[in-house]
């Protein structure tokens, strides 16, 4: 199925009357860098619009637009899933959500990987605390004709007032990780980390740095990278 049919579904879900709207949310952001699990997307400055729109039912969909070197000019990512809170074993507490990820780019990668790169993924995720597990799947994993999934855990630990700090350890794996990744590492699956600061300046703004690299040799991506940015976050209740 061509990744662009996820589009009509996306846009019912969008303004279903069923879904009583909730929570509007809008993020700009500019950075130094763009990293992707792991992998270096720009080596040039990055800006990123990004919208949120939260449903009373708990429906949520969203959207990312960002330029992207790597695989194009531009980047849009489109979403749509669900969340909702759960007990556990009527002891533990915790968040549930899922949904699916259509990434669709302005330009295909030239050279030995050229193809269309559109791809969509579904994902899982568990929050209890501070913790977060997640996990994703894609079949067609950036249009390489095979699967490619990952596996990652979430930590957040709120340091200071408008202080906190996020540590990202993920697994990447599948015959579609291996084929994208063969002209570049010689196709093996890999691990990403990412180490992110986030200090809130104004009411509306805050300023973030992240250290993030990958196990495997991946265009220069095996040394850590550092990026800087700034975002500005606009959230409203709606009737």
């Amino acid at each position: 199925m061509s990744i662009r049919a996820f589009f009509p579904v996306w846009l019912l879900l969008a303004i279903s009357p069923a879904a009583v709207a909730d929570t509007l949310d809008l993020r700009l952001s500019a950075a130094s860098e763009e990293v992707f699990r792991g992998v270096v997307q720009n080596n040039s400055p990055t800006g990123i619009v990004r919208a949120d729109y939260r449903f009373a039912s708990r429906a949520f969909v969203g959207g990312r637009l960002l330029n992207n070197r790597s695989a194009g000019d531009a980047q849009v990512d489109f979403y749509a899933g669900y969340a909702r809170s759960l007990v556990l074993f009527e002891l533990i507490p915790v968040s549930v959500d899922g949904g699916v990820n259509v990434s669709v780019y302005s330009g295909d990668r030239g050279g030995p990987q050229a193809r269309d790169l559109d791809w969509a993924e579904a994902w899982a995720a568990v929050d209890s605390g501070p913790l977060r597990l997640a996990v994703a799947f894609a079949p067609d994993y950036f249009g390489t004709g095979a699967v490619g999934w990952r596996a990652a855990g979430q930590w957040r630990l709120p340091i200071a007032a408008g202080f906190d700090a996020t540590a990202v350890l993920g697994w990447n794996d599948g015959d579609g990780v291996r084929r994208h990744t063969a002209t570049r590492s010689g196709g093996a699956a890999y691990a990403d980390y990412s180490l992110l600061l986030s200090q809130q300046l104004l009411a509306d703004v805050s300023i973030y740095g992240q250290i993030a690299g990958s196990s495997r040799e991946i265009d220069d991506s095996r040394r850590p990278r550092g990026l800087i940015g700034l975002r500005w976050r606009w959230g409203r209740q709606l009737p």
